[in-house]
């Protein structure tokens, strides 16, 4: 995927679990396709590396995106 982040070398030791509701799955599998990510947790993953920069660059915008999470 275009703008790789971090080294595919870089081994992942940690597994992660979540519960996503229904429309959440369909945002990421929707993302993963439009943005050609290889699986599941690639496109998850893209998408947390996304946030995590968007909070250093643009904390204000953060705190609006997450303001509507949780009134939704």
């Amino acid at each position: 995927m275009k703008g790789e982040k971090a080294s595919t070398s870089e081994k992942r030791v940690e597994k992660l679990q979540i519960m996503v509701a229904d429309s959440e799955l369909g945002m990421i599998d929707d993302w993963r396709f439009e943005n050609r990510a290889a699986s599941r947790s690639a496109a998850i993953r893209s998408l947390i590396y996304l946030g995590l920069e968007l909070s250093k660059s643009d904390p204000e915008k953060v705190s609006k995106l997450l303001d509507q999470l949780d009134r939704a």
